[in-house]
């Protein structure tokens, strides 16, 4: 081997070594947002940095996209080891870096095979060591193109993305691959063609048409654009969708409150009559006694005491619209075996409106009722109270709980379970009422009553 295969092929070598390096920190750049803080991301990036070189050095020959896709799989599959939640869109964010990586180097390939073609014609006559240095010069801006050109991308596909960890939809996962495969697919029919036409004619596409290199250059660039557009339309539709979805709650918490109210009103009228027929009851009940009539009289106060139970509210908590809803709550959670302590009194200053505390006790007491249901537990309990603590009105909710309590990293909000359409909106309702009066909430597990339990704790300023 003389000097100048020997320095050439160090020079491959240390580019191979370079450009799979600097794959490997954009993949962890790519995956970061989307792991936990301190999760360990850095072991994805040395897996899939090991898994390439592996896949290089090994003695039997693996074509280029087969190596990037089983590269892209142990990362997929170091993801999963790291955190096994929202397993995927980990499958999402393998496949599109797999599709990223590719066309970049992609394109770098098309443009060494420009640059070498005007090079020979250029400089023809120089001798090895001209040409040494020319290829060795070539692979650091070729590192630096196919890198530049990955980084930014993903950089790009990030903003649009929106950086959010959260499961993602069958629907959603297929619509934002397609353009990812699809160009995969398409590119691998351009070679299958380059392939045939080596058959046929014994010479690449790119010897006889010069326009092809340019043509697969631009090809990965509109594959870019396709996928940052699919995802940033994606993205939009998503958050006008979830904007409905939240004004479609906000519009039921509306017609909950005038359900109580009308709850309330009939409750009022139905106490005004029992008071205008009480004096007739009683004079009722005096004529039996006078008559010697015991056992009818007592029939009747029986009867009479019952028609008052239902006149009345099972829950006295100081204003008629939370007695409405914590009285059919109670009723819930007694159909469904749940024991109910209460001990909450609405603010006699009446600083915080009624509206915003039922948006509180219906979320708040809707998802400690799943949550039980979820959990199945042998003896359930939830626990409602409030208190004031110096000008914060403070108000928990605790439910039996034992199972583990996983929060979202980025809005501090326990992850639901809860399927369908709609979901997860109650915490944030409550979160969002808790802001209006320059409070907050707190969700933890702790032993409340005795008991393990998940604790709300909404605290609310008054002046």
């Amino acid at each position: 081997m003389s000097d100048f295969e020997l320095y050439y092929k160090i020079s491959s070598e240390l580019y191979f070594l370079s450009t799979t390096l600097l794959s490997a920190y954009c993949l962890a750049y790519w995956i970061k947002p989307f792991f936990p803080p301190k999760s360990g991301v850095w072991k994805i990036g040395i897996v899939y940095f090991c898994t390439m070189i592996v896949l290089n050095y090994m003695p039997l020959f693996i074509p280029s996209v087969a190596a990037y896709s089983i590269g892209a799989f142990m990362a997929f599959f170091t993801m999963c080891l790291v955190d096994r939640s929202y397993i995927s869109q980990k499958l999402f964010l393998a496949i599109t870096f797999f599709c990223l990586r590719w066309q970049a180097w992609r394109v770098v390939i098309h443009i060494v095979n420009i640059t070498f073609r005007f090079s020979i014609l250029l400089f023809k006559d120089q001798g090895e060591l001209f040409w040494f240095w020319f290829s060795a010069t070539e692979c650091v801006l070729d590192a630096l193109t196919g890198f530049l050109l990955l980084y930014g991308c993903v950089r790009l596909l990030l903003r649009v993305y929106g950086r959010k960890r959260e499961n993602m939809e069958i629907r959603e996962f297929l619509i934002l691959l397609i353009p990812a495969v699809s160009s995969i697919y398409a590119y691998g029919a351009t070679q299958f063609l380059n392939n045939a036409y080596v058959r046929d004619s014994g010479k690449h596409l790119s010897d006889t048409y010069t326009s092809y290199d340019f043509l697969m250059i631009f090809y990965p660039v509109i594959c870019y654009i396709t996928i940052l557009t699919t995802v940033y339309v994606f993205r939009q539709w998503k958050k006008e969708h979830e904007e409905d979805k939240r004004r479609e709650v906000f519009s039921k918490q509306i017609q909950d409150l005038e359900s109580h109210i009308t709850e309330t009103e009939k409750l009022y009228k139905d106490m005004r009559n029992l008071r205008h027929d009480i004096g007739n009851h009683l004079m009722t009940l005096k004529q039996l006694y006078t008559q010697g009539e015991y056992e009818a009289a007592e029939k009747y106060a029986d009867s009479l005491t019952c028609e008052m139970q239902k006149a009345a509210s099972g829950t006295q908590s100081g204003n008629p619209v939370t007695d409405v809803i914590l009285s059919e709550r109670k009723k819930e959670m007694d159909e469904k075996g749940i024991g109910f302590s209460c001990d909450f009194h609405y603010p006699a200053d009446g600083e915080i409106n009624a509206f915003d505390i039922s948006i509180i006790l219906n979320n708040g007491l809707s998802n400690a009722i799943e949550s039980i249901e979820r959990e199945c537990h042998c003896a359930p309990h939830i626990f409602l109270c409030s208190y004031r603590m110096k000008n914060m009105f403070v108000i928990e909710i605790a439910n039996s709980f034992t199972g583990e309590l996983v929060t979202d990293d980025q809005s501090g909000l326990p992850v639901t379970a809860k399927s369908g359409e709609g979901h997860g909106f109650g915490l944030s309702s409550i979160r969002h009422t808790a802001r209006k009066y320059l409070g907050d909430i707190e969700i933890g597990r702790e032993i409340y009553k005795q008991e393990k339990c998940c604790v709300l704790r909404v605290m609310l300023q008054t002046m």
